[in-house]
């Protein structure tokens, strides 16, 4: 029994000096041989935490490690080494690697629960089409005022309504002038001294009375009849010189009206005006000569074509907005002053465009001076690989058709960029921003020996 003994206690002694025997030489690999192995073999070898343990400072190369992350667990990361909850040594993260994290790693569940999904960026045509509300006027060059060139009474009314139409020619009204009698009478004195020698002056009195009849309008019918019946008349009947609508009717019958004094304003409605107004930053996408459509709250599935015709010269300093005159044909009367209308303004298409949905972009509210011209800048997210988003800073153009946008710089042609679930990776980027910071805070602390923060998971 004693010797059974002896030999248990030789047992354990031998099993102690090998176990210091190798902790020993472990402490030699540790502090001789790991630091100048390649991290991959010292990896390999298991011992790749105590090769981290060496120094936050850097790998043999002199590298500054900014933090360490796990190889298996996406976003997993801790500002000191460890092991990630499967049991994995962390590996180091260098600060010339940074920019590599700033990627987005997604598994296809976490994906498909966010209803991700993307689409390519394409070139095509950049097509702008400028929106309004546009307000229906009348066409000034198609408004005719009607006056007199004598003053007088008004003897018969015979366009009494404001909105009545009348044709070239028609009668108007009836007017009672002393000086128009006195013209009668004096182209009647001229009719009778037909053929009389004038002498030297050569003056013919039938032509100059008639044409100061003709001066004060007075109808070419009516110096007829005066020619025929041999007499003045006492109330001259006034024609209509144009077609169109009463639109205003200061006069009625009876009424003493003054040379000058307005009878009435008549419009042909067949063309309309339609005033738009556009702000600033529109200005350069429209010009005089355009194409222009219009379409009726009452009237959504039918659209009028006309024109820009004119763009005002001044900008109104309250809404800083600019007035564009655009001029539409109204044959079937539809258009009324004073209506109001949708206008669209199709501007001249851009070819070779870099364009993408407008749901890929994100606004930040930042601007960038790009060839003199203030541009938004907003965030895309590209995918690399699988599973793997590049957050982009994106310049963007211009507002395009069919829900497109013009992109400046920031992606390239058939990058797959997504277009949903972007707000949910952007959430992610922040916080990953958020961690990073931190996470390369705490290394410069914990080299410079204060207490570092704690790790962060995410």
């Amino acid at each position: 029994m004693f010797t059974h003994l002896i030999r248990g206690i030789r047992l354990v002694l031998k099993l102690l000096l090998l176990g210091g025997i190798g902790v020993g030489m472990g402490m030699v690999l540790k502090v001789g041989l790991l630091p100048h192995l390649p991290p991959s073999l010292a990896h390999r070898l298991g011992m790749h935490q105590m090769a981290l343990a060496q120094g936050t400072e850097g790998n043999a190369a002199g590298r500054p490690v900014a933090f360490w992350k796990s190889s298996m667990i996406p976003n997993f990361v801790s500002p000191r080494p460890g092991q990630d909850p499967m049991g994995m040594d962390l590996i180091p993260v260098y600060k010339d690697e940074l920019g590599k994290e700033k990627l987005i790693t997604l598994d296809h569940q976490t994906m498909r629960n966010m209803g991700l999904r993307t689409a390519p960026v394409v070139k095509g045509t950049s097509e702008r089409m400028v929106r309004s509300l546009g307000q229906v006027d009348y066409a000034e060059p198609l408004l005719h005022d009607i006056t007199l060139k004598v003053s007088g009474w008004v003897e018969e009314l015979k366009v009494d309504q404001v909105g009545q139409r009348v044709k070239k020619d028609d009668p108007l009204f009836s007017f009672y002038s002393p000086e128009l009698v006195s013209a009668q009478e004096e182209y009647l004195l001229s009719l009778s001294l037909k053929g009389v020698d004038m002498g030297a002056t050569g003056t013919n009195p039938i032509i100059r009375a008639e044409d100061r009849l003709r001066y004060w309008d007075v109808p070419a019918n009516e110096i007829a009849a005066i020619r025929r019946q041999g007499r003045a008349r006492k109330a001259i009947s006034f024609v209509s010189p144009v077609d169109g609508w009463v639109i205003n009717k200061p006069v009625f019958q009876g009424m003493y009206m003054k040379a000058g004094t307005l009878f009435y304003r008549l419009a042909d409605l067949r063309r309309m005006w339609v005033q738009v107004a556009i702000y600033e930053f529109q200005l350069p996408w429209v010009q005089v000569g355009q194409e222009a459509h219009l379409t009726l709250p009452f009237q959504p599935g039918k659209h009028l074509n006309g024109k820009v015709v004119y763009i005002y010269p001044s900008v109104d300093p309250k809404t800083r907005q600019i007035l564009v005159r655009l001029e539409f044909p109204n044959l079937d009367l539809k258009l009324k002053p004073g209506m109001y209308a949708n206008v669209e303004i199709a501007t001249q298409p851009e070819g070779n465009q870099l364009l993408v949905p407008l749901d890929a972009v994100i606004y930040t509210g930042q601007q960038k001076m790009i060839n003199g011209i203030s541009r938004r800048v907003g965030r895309a997210f590209a995918l690399v690989r699988p599973g793997t988003f590049e957050p982009r800073e994106v310049v963007l153009g211009e507002d395009a058709e069919g829900g497109q946008l013009q992109v400046l710089s920031g992606l390239k042609e058939h990058e797959e960029i997504v277009v949903s679930g972007q707000f949910q990776l952007e959430s992610e980027r922040k916080v990953k921003e958020a961690n990073l910071r931190m996470l390369t805070l705490g290394a410069t602390t914990e080299r410079s020996g204060s207490t570092p923060p704690q790790s962060h998971h995410h």
